[in-house]
């Protein structure tokens, strides 16, 4: 019984220090938050890049 015990806690424990996933998450949220920044940037600069490349490029050619 002592053994099974010693076993289970063992695994317990080897489960507990496993970080792999998490860091597998980490970078998936940070990746996550990185894409929102850059849509959001995008979204507020089109305006004024739409407006220069009307009014500046396309009437100089």
């Amino acid at each position: 019984m002592l053994k099974a015990y010693s076993r289970a806690v063992a695994r317990i424990n080897s489960l507990r220090a496993d970080e792999e996933g998490a860091t597998a998450t980490e970078y998936a949220l940070i990746i996550g938050v990185a894409s929102i920044a850059i849509v959001g940037a995008l979204a507020l600069i089109a305006p004024a890049v739409t407006n220069f490349v009307n009014t500046d490029i396309v009437s100089r050619l």
